[in-house]
């Protein structure tokens, strides 16, 4: 074999190996924790003369690391559960398929935990904040793992509210700033709901899996209808109170995220189209097709909004001198 050849073949297996790995850390949620930590430092720096630019990248590798260790332990977790065999719809599960073996995944995903802890650890900030990361990694291995799993108890929307509003910006600001005042709860609450919105996505497409499985989200304890309104909510409430911060002194923080009202508006054209593929008990090969299509859409759209409006809440609180 020449070594071209050989070049060939080993940069196809490793080209194969860093797409498998990209879909078990789950690439496009990591744009989650990016947007809140760079609306917490726009904000911050609002309410401070000498920002700590070194806190503020602490503090999203930190929140980027334990999702990535939620989304691997995550996949391990589903997979000795028998989650992930009952899935049409849903993530590639790369255990599953063979492509990372179940030992790798779950060492990447404590690893994340770790590397988290101890950047943490390394950053100037109090042992009370160190100790939240450490209580969020748990959360995180909790999140499918342990006696009491939380998104298998129908909690997840509160660890993402607490994780990604509450620490991930509320914390962030207080370490920034020293304080807590009004437009931090704001944002947090606002960006916090977003962040819930791809999860009700997931809840909402996996109503039948999660349900065969016993896992009791909240689409699968109130029903499917519950999840549509639920899901309306997550995404229209932000803008239902965006016009609080006039109160609290930036009139363009109320005003940019309103230029998203017709994404919105597309959002929840699609959120609400009815799908009679969804009725079937079993699915053919273009059926599932047609769903993932539908879904990926409206995912995307999902990110596409809470990512946006951060990116105007960003753009606002910068150009409020």
């Amino acid at each position: 074999m020449s070594k071209m050849a050989i070049f060939s073949a080993r940069w196809g297996h490793t080209r194969e190996m860093i797409q498998a790995w990209m879909a078990a850390i789950r690439v496009k949620t990591l744009l989650i924790p990016t947007i809140q930590v760079m609306t917490c430092v726009s904000l911050a720096s609002r309410f401070t003369e000498k920002l700590s630019w070194g806190i503020a990248l602490g503090a999203w590798f930190v929140s980027v690391l334990i999702t990535i260790g939620t989304n691997l332990i995550n996949d391990v977790i589903d997979f000795e559960k028998g989650g992930d065999s009952v899935n049409p719809l849903g993530q590639l599960k790369v255990i599953r398929l063979r492509l990372l073996s179940k030992r790798s995944v779950k060492a990447a995903g404590f690893g994340a935990f770790i590397a988290a802890c101890l950047i943490a650890w390394m950053l100037p900030v109090s042992n009370a904040v160190f100790f939240l990361v450490l209580l969020s990694c748990v959360c995180g291995y909790c999140y499918t793992g342990g006696p009491y799993p939380i998104s298998y108890n129908g909690l997840s929307e509160v660890f993402i509210l607490l994780f990604y509003g509450g620490v991930c910006i509320l914390t962030g600001f207080y370490v920034l700033t020293g304080m807590i005042n009004a437009s931090s709860f704001l944002l947090a609450f606002q960006m916090g709901c977003l962040a819930i919105l791809p999860n009700a996505l997931n809840n909402y497409r996996d109503f039948k899996a999660d349900r065969a499985v016993n896992k009791k989200t909240l689409a699968v304890r109130f029903g499917l209808n519950f999840a549509q309104r639920e899901i309306g909510f997550l995404i229209i409430f932000p803008f239902l109170i965006n016009l609080l911060w006039l109160q609290t002194g930036f009139p363009l923080a109320a005003l940019l995220p309103l230029c998203l009202l017709p994404l919105v508006v597309l959002f929840l054209r699609q959120a609400t189209k009815p799908l009679p593929l969804y009725s079937q008990t079993e699915y053919s090969g273009q059926d599932i097709m047609i769903l993932r299509t539908y879904y990926n859409k409206l995912f995307a759209l999902g990110i596409a909004v809470h990512f946006l409006f951060g990116i105007a809440l960003v753009l606002a609180f910068l150009l409020s001198w």
